[in-house]
């Protein structure tokens, strides 16, 4: 289930000092602050079903799941955008106030993405089990 549950880690790191759970509710990011806001999109049911219903139309994603640990995936809503940060563990849901508060949590997470996917993808090389591992011994044999 994904969604905006209480007392995830970004939103203890979030909290205003002395601050406890969030009473079921969604952060929001814009202008370099966090502040919270009711959830959007309904935790309940198919996910992706509940953030079309809510206006939310993806924008961008990065990462592969059936290859790498890590996704970030950005949607573009009526009034926000949502990022759904995701590992083969857990999955958290912020949302930023404008395009440019998104690209701003995006530059700060895309690098945690990108790691994992080269970590993934040189990993598969050295096995030699992708299909771009499998054309570079290809390409490397002919020479």
């Amino acid at each position: 289930m994904r969604g905006c549950p209480m007392g995830t880690m970004t939103e203890e790191l979030a909290a205003p000092e002395g601050a406890g759970g969030s009473d079921g509710q969604c952060l929001l990011y814009g202008g370099g602050e966090w502040t919270r806001i009711p959830s959007p999109v309904s935790g309940e049911g198919d996910w992706d079903k509940a953030v079309a219903e809510a206006g939310y139309q993806e924008f961008f994603g990065s990462g592969d799941p059936d290859s790498n640990y890590v996704t970030i995936h950005l949607y573009r809503g009526p009034s926000n955008y949502l990022i759904d940060l995701s590992s083969n563990v857990s999955s958290e849901i912020v949302y930023a106030a404008t395009l440019p508060d998104a690209m701003d949590l995006l530059a700060k997470w895309m690098p945690v993405v990108s790691s994992a996917s080269l970590g993934c993808l040189l990993t598969e090389l050295d096995q030699g089990e992708s299909a771009l591992g499998q054309l570079i011994v290809k390409a490397v044999g002919k020479q």
